[in-house]
């Protein structure tokens, strides 16, 4: 039997960015490279064979500036890869960024999040 399904969206902006970036998804690994993201799902919704999903992308870095270019870079790679299709990601708007912030478990790093809704379409497997 072939289904519709969402993607992992998650794992999605991880491949995405992986070249360029260091990236997570969550959990955050209790050890970890500075500079990263943290890629969360945080919600969404789905009309016929397209998936809108919102995802929030966490930057840690020694500084503030370290951060937030750090979260820049990973929206500019998910819009190049949207605008590639090279992942199953097929547009991607910010909703809100660049929000200031401290590392809540590591308060000596800086953090800034952004809000970033993404388009995907659904994959067509077997079962």
């Amino acid at each position: 039997m072939f289904i519709d399904r969402s993607v992992d969206i998650e794992d999605e902006v991880r491949l995405a960015l992986d070249d360029y970036l260091t990236v997570y998804c969550r959990p955050l690994p209790a050890s970890y490279t500075l500079p990263n993201i943290l890629v969360s799902q945080v919600g969404g919704s789905d009309a016929d064979k397209i998936d809108t999903f919102e995802v929030v992308l966490d930057a840690r870095g020694e500084t503030e500036g370290s951060a937030l270019l750090t979260l820049r870079n990973a929206v500019g790679i998910l819009r190049k890869a949207a605008e590639d299709q090279t992942t199953a990601i097929r547009f991607v708007q910010v909703v809100s960024s660049g929000s200031w912030g401290r590392d809540p478990v590591r308060p000596d790093l800086a953090m800034c999040s952004a809000r970033v809704r993404i388009v995907a379409h659904l994959e067509n497997i077997e079962l």
